[in-house]
């Protein structure tokens, strides 16, 4: 990885490294070296996490006081899922920044197959911000990445997707969502694949490393379908 390309990466972040390889760890999967214990994202992705729930629900709790608990707790929910994840991967072009196995890439060699990878990159890259630069600079760089999605945060239906659905179904008489699981097993990824039906036809499908993510996926589709 050559410095210049790191370089136009820092300006999308808005930060500068002065422990690069801090940088490079929170870029490398662990499929690039399986041997290299300790030298790919998973670490800083851990602390990543934990540094941008806190910025949030810092903003949040200062920019809502007349919020309750509860409820700044789903905001924080809604801008810190996977898809503000992707959003941030996306405008910081991280895709072709990462450093993993073959067997993650595409088959044309250019792009990451499991979105997951990038979504855990931004982690890893927040993490690896708050380990070079501290708190601040960690608070910055979640901030200007975020901005776009905190604005009017407040006034966005915070209720999870399968909540959002079934007051749809209930209220237009078409009964429960049902859904239906795939376990691919331990190995792929994403995990598991869900389907979501309404009336008995198939509205929404979706993917995921856990379950819930699966199910709110197909039923965040169910929902775009059925509402319009």
């Amino acid at each position: 990885m050559h410095n210049h390309t790191l370089d136009q990466l820092e300006t999308c972040i808005g930060y500068t490294f002065s422990d690069r390889q801090l940088l490079h760890r929170a870029l490398t999967h662990r499929s690039a070296d399986l041997s290299a214990t300790g030298m790919h994202m998973e670490r800083l992705e851990f602390l990543g996490d934990a540094v941008l729930g806190l910025v949030i629900s810092q903003y949040l709790h200062n920019a809502y006081p007349d919020k309750q608990e509860g409820e700044l707790s789903r905001m924080r929910s809604v801008v810190v899922r996977k898809q503000g994840l992707l959003d941030v991967a996306g405008s910081w072009q991280l895709s072709g920044y990462l450093c993993v196995g073959e067997s993650e890439r595409t088959s044309k060699g250019k792009g990451i197959k499991s979105p997951s990878i990038e979504a855990n990159a931004v982690e890893a890259v927040i993490g690896a911000v708050f380990e070079d630069g501290g708190w601040e600079a960690a608070r910055r760089v979640v901030k200007c990445a975020w901005q776009a999605m905190l604005v009017d945060i407040g006034e966005i239906d915070t209720r999870d997707a399968k909540s959002r659905l079934q007051e749809l179904t209930q209220a237009n008489d078409w009964g429960l969502p049902l859904y239906e699981l795939t376990d691919r097993g331990a190995g792929a990824s994403p995990r598991f694949e869900a389907s979501c039906s309404v009336r008995g036809e198939v509205m929404g499908s979706g993917a995921g490393e856990r379950k819930k993510q699966a199910e709110t996926a197909a039923a965040e589709q169910a929902y775009g379908k059925l509402k319009t």
